[in-house]
């Protein structure tokens, strides 16, 4: 069967991009062909067309949220709810996700299928030796940052846990980071190859991601696959692929699906303790079973 992935960089190393890609080769692998927009049996479109729709083809939209800006509804939303009414099936990140569009657009027959990586153990990455001969604990946080992200309620909660005795070290990878304090015990690495990142996750002893209503975000899915486990909020889709693998905190704020700006996230309870590390469940992030999902809903 031929597939079309309409709206993918396969060369871009941004969250959807790098799922294409990673999708795409497994899928390759079950004897799927991944074709341009001339001819193709299923047409998979990430978030909205940027290519030629055949008539009569099947097309599959997957979702990774809305933007839900007030100002922004109506605007940037207009060709993804247009191929929301019109796709064969959605697919949603996560549960969150669902909900979300369900909420202001009705329902279509969807899945939700979360991200998937390669499942391949522990990576070793040396650069981190130095600070595990002065460290007991190793934090890691990732993401291109922006306010959404909470790098600032990230470093409190890190601060935090150093008050109560915690000796860790807090190494902040990512772009343009929105907030940032000249410590002792914190590290900025700007951006990272993917393979770089996975070391660092492999290594590292959590994962802190607070970001408010995220979706399903990759820098958690490569954490989780390298057995990192993770602090993260009740918030959005992130927590659904944590499970019990790390910590979950409570929002203060319960959010309903309404407009708002999300930039502007509520004020979170940092008082959190450290809990024992936890084993790491990462069985149904495996790219293998993701890729078996988006086969069925390819084919139909």
């Amino acid at each position: 069967m031929r597939i079309h992935f309409s709206n993918v960089n396969f060369g871009s190393r941004t969250g959807p991009n790098t799922f294409a890609h990673r999708l795409a080769s497994e899928l390759s692998t079950r004897g799927f062909e991944i074709v341009d927009d001339r001819d193709y049996d299923s047409c998979l479109i990430f978030i909205e067309p940027s290519s030629r729709i055949i008539p009569g083809k099947r097309v599959i939209q997957r979702l990774d949220g809305i933007w839900f800006k007030p100002e922004e509804f109506e605007t940037k939303n207009r060709l993804i709810k247009q191929t929301y009414d019109s796709a064969d099936h959605i697919v949603w990140q996560s549960k969150f996700d669902k909900n979300m569009t369900t909420r202001h657009w009705g329902d279509r027959t969807g899945t939700v299928i979360n991200n998937g990586i390669a499942l391949n153990g522990k990576r070793r990455d040396t650069g981190l030796d130095d600070l595990r001969k002065k460290y007991d604990t190793i934090f890691v946080t990732s993401a291109n940052w922006h306010r959404q992200k909470r790098l600032k309620e990230t470093i409190q909660l890190f601060l935090g846990f150093l008050e109560r005795g915690v000796n860790g070290f807090l190494i902040v990878m990512g772009s343009n980071p929105d907030s940032s304090l000249n410590h002792p015990r914190i590290g900025y690495t700007g951006s990272l190859s993917h393979d770089a990142c996975l070391g660092i996750y492999s290594n590292a002893d959590w994962m802190i991601h607070l970001g408010w209503l995220d979706h399903c975000p990759n820098v958690v899915v490569e954490a989780l696959s390298v057995g990192c486990p993770v602090i993260c909020t009740d918030s959005g889709g992130t927590h659904e692929i944590v499970k019990n693998s790390g910590l979950v905190i409570p929002e203060s704020f319960k959010y309903d699906f309404q407009l708002l700006d999300y930039d502007q996230p509520p004020g979170l309870n940092l008082d959190a303790s450290l809990p024992p590390r936890p084993d790491v469940d990462n069985s149904h992030l495996d790219i293998k079973l993701v890729a078996d999902a988006y086969a069925k809903v390819i084919i139909g």
